[in-house]
C-alpha cells in the first residue's frame, strides 16, 4: 500500500474517531437530557397544578358562598316586606287580584307574556315557555279554602308586587320564584302564573314544613318545581306577625344551575377533569364519610354545563383514609389538596372552604394526564436524538474527504448549519414547534434545513390530528353497548366493525323501566358517509332517541320526533337511516318502524322460510314533517333467528368487484340457525372477510342477531 493511501487512512481515522466517540457522547448526554428534562417537566407541572388547582377552589368556594348570601340577603328583605304588609291594616279599596285559575281560561289575564327562561313539559314531550305575567303576583288558594274566608289575607298579599318586582330587578339571573304561603292557606307567587298540580296545597310541601319547624332561615335539598319540572334550591323562612307568631312562610327558588353558573372552571389539563358542588351529611352507613355530590360539572364537544342529581349520590374513592379526612376537612370548613383515585385514576383533588351548610367546590384532575406532557417532552428529546446521529454521519462523510483540502472553510461552511439545525432540534424537543431554520444554501444541508422546516408543521398537524382521532374513536366505541342484555327468551348479540377510526354505524339495546323484563328494544343505524362527521351524528341519533324514549308515545311517535330534530339540527346532505324493533317475549309480538333502512332478515328453521321485517318511511334528516308509521307481526317461533344490519354486510365486495349480496348472507344464517347469537354474527364476519379475500373494506359493518328461545 502506498504511503498516500496510508496517510489518507490516518488522517481518516484522526477525523473519525474523535466525531465517533463525540457523538456517543453526544447521544448519552442527550438522552440523560431527556429523562431529566421529563423529571423536572413533570414535578413543575404537578406543583403548578396544585396551586391553581387550589387557588381555583378556593375561588369559586367563595364565589357560591357569595352567591347564596346574596340570597339569603334578598329573602330577608322580602321576609320584612310580607311581614310589614300584613301588619298594615286591609288596603282600601282592595287591590286587583290576579288568580292562578286565571291562567287556565281561554283568554289569558293581560299582561301575560311567555318566559323564554321558564318552561313547562308538555304532554308530548316537549318543552314550551310558560305563561307568567310580571306586573304581579298571582294567588292560589289552598283545596277547602274559600276565598271569602281568607279576604283580609288576599287584599294584603295582593300587594306585594312592589316589593317582589324590586328584588328581582336587583337579581335577575339568580331568582327564579318568589312566593309567600300563609297558614290560612293562601299563596302568592311572582312572578304570576298557573299550572299548579291537581290538589296542591304549599302547607303540605317539605320547604314549608322545614322552615315552620326551624323557625329560621332555612336551605332545602334540591326539588322538582310543581309547574317547570325543573331541579330547584329553596331559601325559605318563617314569616311572623307582630306578636312573634310564626303566620306562614315566605320563599325564593333558583334553578340549582344558575347557583353554580358563574363557576366556569377552564380545562387546562384534561377533558376528563371534574367540577363538583359536595356538601357534608349524615353517613349512610357507619364506614361512610357522608360526602354527597349536589352538582357535577360535564365537559362536552359542545360547551360545559352542570347536571344536578335529584337522586342520593355519595361521593366515593378507592382510599377510603384520605376520603374521610376530606370530609372532616369539609365539616371543619378547611381547604385542601389531595392526591387519591377518582374512577379508578389516581387523581389530584382540591377543594376550598365550605360555607355555612358544609357545601364547597371539589375540582378533580387525573394524575396522569397532567404529566403526559412531561412524557412528551422526554420521548421528542429521544427522538432528536436519532436524528442527531444521522446528521453526524453525515459529517463524519464530509470531513473524511474534504479534511486536508478544506479544514478551515469547509469547517465553517458545515459547523454552522448543524449548530443551528441541532438548536432547532432542541427546541422541538422541548416543544417548540414554531421553531423554523434559516439555512439559505443549495447543498444538502440547506436542503435537510427545509425539510426540517416542512417537517415541523406536519408534525404538529399529524399531532393534533391522531390526538383528535383517538379521542373520538374512544368516544363512539363507549356509545355502543359494553354487553348483549339478558332477557328470558331472547339470546341477543351485536357488533360494529368500523373501515375508518371512527364510522357512521351505530346499534344499541334498550331496556326501560316502563317497558317491563320481557321487552327489550333493539335499533341499528347506518349514518351516511364515515369519520367524525358521520360519528357526531350518530351520537346525536343515539342521545335523541334514548332520551325520547322516556317519553310517552308509541314507535311511530318516537321516530317522527326524532326525525322532527334531526332535520333542524343537520345540513343538508346529512341523513340516517335506522330501524327500530320491539320484542315483547311475554306478549309474543313484535313491532318495529324503519326510517329508510334495509329491512330485517328472518329465518325459521321449522319451515326454511326466510322473510323481512317490511316497512317504509325515509331517512331521517331529510324530511322534517314526515310522519313514520308502525308495524307490527306475531313473534316468530322458538328457535328463528332475526339479522339486523347494515349495508356494508351485503355490499362488500370481492377482488373482482362482487357484491356479497343478501342470498350469501341468508345462506350463513340457514347454515348456522342452530347455534347462539353471537356465533351467528361471528360467522356472517368472518364469510364477509372470507369473501373480501383481503381487499379493503370500504364501509362500516354493523348487525344484530336476535334468536328467539323457547
Amino acid at each position: 500500500m502506498r504511503i498516500r493511501w496510508k496517510l489518507l487512512l490516518l488522517l481518516l481515522g484522526i477525523a473519525l474517531i474523535p466525531l465517533g466517540v463525540t457523538g456517543w457522547l453526544e447521544n448519552r448526554a442527550l438522552e440523560r437530557m431527556g429523562h431529566e428534562l421529563g423529571a423536572q417537566t413533570r414535578d413543575a407541572l404537578i406543583d403548578r397544578a396544585g396551586r391553581q388547582l387550589a387557588q381555583l377552589a378556593g375561588e369559586y368556594g367563595t364565589l357560591v358562598r357569595r352567591e347564596r348570601e346574596t340570597i339569603q340577603v334578598a329573602l330577608q328583605a322580602q321576609a320584612r316586606e310580607v311581614e310589614h304588609c300584613l301588619a298594615m291594616p286591609v288596603p282600601v279599596p282592595a287591590p286587583r287580584v290576579l288568580w292562578a285559575a286565571d291562567y287556565e281560561t281561554d283568554t289569558p289575564p293581560a299582561g301575560a307574556t311567555r318566559s323564554e327562561k321558564l318552561l313547562r313539559p308538555t304532554p308530548d314531550g316537549r318543552q314550551e315557555p310558560m305563561l307568567v305575567t310580571l306586573d304581579e303576583p298571582a294567588l292560589y288558594l289552598a283545596p277547602g279554602v274559600t276565598r271569602a274566608a281568607v279576604a283580609d289575607d288576599v287584599a294584603r298579599l295582593a300587594s306585594l308586587r312592589a316589593g317582589y318586582q324590586f328584588l328581582r330587578q336587583g337579581h335577575p339571573k339568580l331568582i327564579c320564584w318568589q312566593y309567600t304561603t300563609l297558614a290560612s292557606g293562601v299563596h302568592s307567587a311572582y312572578p304570576g302564573h298557573g299550572e299548579y298540580p291537581v290538589d296542591f296545597d304549599p302547607r303540605q310541601r317539605p320547604w314549608y314544613r322545614r322552615a315552620v319547624e326551624q323557625g329560621d332561615l332555612t336551605w332545602n335539598p334540591p326539588l322538582i318545581d310543581a309547574s317547570t319540572r325543573e331541579v330547584m334550591i329553596a331559601v325559605t323562612m318563617p314569616v311572623r306577625d307582630p306578636a312573634g307568631n310564626i303566620v306562614g312562610v315566605t320563599g325564593i327558588d333558583m334553578m340549582l344551575r344558575d347557583l353554580f353558573q358563574g363557576v366556569q372552571v377552564p380545562v387546562a389539563w384534561s377533558r376528563d377533569a371534574h367540577t363538583l358542588i359536595i356538601t357534608a351529611r349524615d353517613a349512610p352507613r357507619a364506614d361512610h364519610p357522608g360526602l354527597l355530590v349536589i352538582g357535577e360539572k360535564t365537559y362536552l364537544a359542545a360547551g360545559q354545563h352542570w347536571d344536578v342529581p335529584i337522586e342520593v349520590d355519595w361521593l366515593e374513592s378507592g382510599d377510603t383514609v384520605q376520603l374521610q379526612q376530606l370530609a372532616d376537612d369539609v365539616r371543619a370548613r378547611r381547604p385542601g389538596l389531595r392526591e387519591m383515585p377518582y374512577d379508578g385514576r389516581n387523581s389530584l383533588w382540591a377543594y376550598g372552604a365550605a360555607d355555612a351548610q358544609n357545601a364547597c367546590v371539589l375540582l378533580v384532575v387525573p394524575y396522569d394526564e397532567l404529566v403526559a406532557q412531561a412524557a412528551t417532552a422526554e420521548n421528542q428529546v429521544l427522538q432528536r436524538t436519532q436524528h442527531q446521529l444521522r446528521l453526524t454521519g453525515i459529517t463524519v462523510v464530509v470531513v473524511a474527504v474534504l479534511v486536508f483540502l478544506v479544514a478551515f472553510f469547509g469547517s465553517r461552511t458545515v459547523t454552522r448549519p448543524i449548530a443551528e439545525l441541532a438548536e432547532a432540534a432542541h427546541r422541538v424537543a422541548r416543544g417548540d414547534l414554531a421553531v423554523r431554520t434559516h439555512i439559505r444554501t443549495r447543498d444538502e444541508l440547506g436542503e435537510l434545513g427545509r425539510t426540517v422546516n416542512r417537517m415541523i408543521p406536519q408534525l404538529a398537524d399529524r399531532m393534533r390530528m391522531r390526538h383528535s382521532l383517538a379521542l373520538a374513536m374512544e368516544v363512539q366505541q363507549r356509545l355502543l353497548p359494553e354487553s348483549a342484555p339478558h332477557i328470558e327468551g331472547l339470546d341477543v348479540a351485536g357488533r360494529s366493525i368500523y373501515c375508518d377510526e371512527t364510522g357512521g354505524d351505530y346499534y344499541d339495546f334498550l331496556q326501560l323501566d316502563a317497558m317491563g323484563p320481557r321487552q327489550l328494544g333493539v335499533t341499528v343505524g347506518d349514518v351516511t358517509g364515515h369519520g367524525i362527521a358521520a360519528a357526531l351524528l350518530m351520537a346525536t341519533g343515539r342521545a335523541l332517541l334514548r332520551s325520547r324514549l322516556h317519553i310517552p308515545g308509541n314507535l311511530a311517535q318516537v321516530i317522527t320526533d326524532i326525525n322532527r330534530q334531526l332535520s333542524a339540527d343537520t345540513d343538508a346532505g346529512r341523513f340516517m337511516t335506522l330501524v327500530y324493533v320491539l320484542i315483547d317475549t311475554a306478549a309474543r309480538t313484535l313491532r318495529w318502524v324503519s326510517g329508510g333502512h334495509d329491512a330485517p332478515l328472518t329465518y325459521d328453521p321449522t319451515t326454511g322460510a326466510f322473510g323481512e321485517l317490511a316497512g317504509g318511511g325515509l331517512p331521517l334528516g331529510i324530511e322534517a314533517h314526515w310522519q313514520y308509521e308502525e308495524y307490527s307481526a306475531p313473534l316468530l317461533p322458538a328457535g328463528a333467528v332475526i339479522v339486523l344490519g347494515t349495508d356494508g354486510i351485503w355490499e362488500a365486495r370481492s377482488p373482482s368487484g362482487e357484491m356479497f349480496g343478501k342470498d350469501r348472507l341468508r345462506e350463513v344464517m340457514r347454515a348456522n340457525a342452530q347455534r347462539s347469537a353471537d356465533d351467528i354474527s361471528a360467522a356472517i364476519t368472518t364469510a364477509v372477510a372470507a369473501f373480501r379475500a383481503g381487499a379493503a373494506q370500504e364501509d362500516d359493518i354493523t348487525l344484530v342477531v336476535v334468536k328467539i328461545l323457547p
